[in-house]
């Protein structure tokens, strides 16, 4: 049953300052030792640890890691919102959440590759959380592949990279107030990411598979699908020490074809590795270590341990083609909450149109 929305009269436009790609070549490496949570930085019930990126670009891009502290049972769900970003991309990397995007229920763990997409309708109203200490919960581990059947619990945890770094959050329905019918709800507005759209690979997925890293017969890599889906913005790999069961598939570039400059954000999810610059300083990544750097500068890895796992990211030089929002406008968006909406429509059972099937023009 659809439920046609009056839009507000004028669309709040995107006038801000224009991203730019940092002055000169940089390598801005932050350590995990020197990393720590912030609890309640957001949302009450999470912690939330920076790793470097937002300072190292100047606002250009956000990465940070997330965890539960606090159970769904009594923390709650997030409510229905939207983050208007350019780019929106969630690795989960312990335990499980679920969200409903744009009213299609989905779970969330570690091995997918979600690209939220800037403007995508969703709630998470359940997380994983393993009772523990703070700061036990913060250790806990961190994985880009599939849970094996039997593993213990862990709270609910992901990386998460935001284009740019300055955003509006929307609320469309307070957490208290959502219904069944809110949570099935596929939503149009006017705010999506232009050339953009939500994409989720699980570890099963034919386009998954790690391939042979080109020129590297020691490395393996997954391209994890968000070139396309960011509207090439933002390239993901996942890399790993080749297997020994010969990866198939043609080599695999750590780079998007024809990209030139840009910036990169590695870190080290498990293992460790060696990086070598251009001058010839060396330098080892270990776990919760995150490297952002000029594109090209740290190259790829070398010595590397047969649990290293690694994510990296390529921006796009192009994202200085984008701007972000001013405060004024940021305000005003979050004050129209629900008054975005310009479009809802209660998906049935079996519904199977895509997420964002109600999007309007961005």
């Amino acid at each position: 049953m659809a439920d046609d929305l009056a839009p507000h009269d004028v669309v709040v436009p995107i006038t801000g300052r224009r991203l730019a790609l940092p002055e000169g070549p940089i390598f801005a490496l932050k350590r995990a030792a020197d990393l720590g949570f912030e609890l309640g930085a957001f949302r009450a019930w999470a912690g939330y640890k920076d790793l470097g990126s937002d300072a190292a670009t100047g606002g250009l891009a956000l990465f940070q890691h997330v965890v539960s502290f606090g159970p769904s049972e009594a923390s709650g769900r997030t409510g229905i919102h939207c983050h208007l970003a350019h780019v929106h991309i969630v690795i989960p990397t312990s335990g499980r959440g679920v969200f409903s995007y744009d009213g299609v229920v989905t779970g969330a763990v570690p091995g997918d590759v979600i690209v939220q997409h800037g403007g995508t309708v969703h709630d998470q109203f359940e997380y994983s959380y393993l009772p523990a200490s703070p700061e036990e919960n913060g250790k806990t581990p961190l994985s880009v592949e599939a849970t094996p059947p039997g593993a213990p619990p862990q709270s609910f945890g992901f990386l998460e990279l935001f284009v740019p770094r300055t955003i509006a959050n929307v609320e469309i329905v307070p957490p208290a107030d959502v219904t069944e019918a809110d949570e099935a709800t596929a939503w149009g507005h006017p705010y999506h990411a232009a050339n953009a759209r939500y994409a989720l690979q699980t570890p099963d997925d034919p386009g998954a598979a790690h391939r042979p890293v080109a020129g590297r017969a020691d490395l393996e890599a997954r391209d994890c699908g968000t070139w396309g889906p960011t509207g090439e913005l933002v390239g993901t790999w996942i890399v790993r020490p080749a297997s020994g069961a010969g990866a198939g598939g043609a080599p695999i570039a750590l780079a998007p074809p024809g990209e030139t400059g840009g910036l990169e954000i590695l870190f080290m999810v498990g293992g460790s590795a060696t990086f070598e610059r251009p001058s010839g300083e060396r330098l080892r990544l270990r776990p919760g270590d995150c490297l952002t750097c000029t594109a090209g500068l740290a190259g790829a890895p070398s010595d590397a341990t047969a649990d290293m796992r690694l994510v990296l990211f390529h921006i796009s030089a192009r994202a200085e083609a984008l701007r972000e929002r001013t405060p004024d406008e940021i305000a005003r968006l979050e004050a129209l909450g629900a008054g975005i909406i310009t479009g809802r429509e209660v998906r049935a059972s079996g519904d199977r149109r895509p997420i964002n099937c109600l999007a309007g023009p961005a």
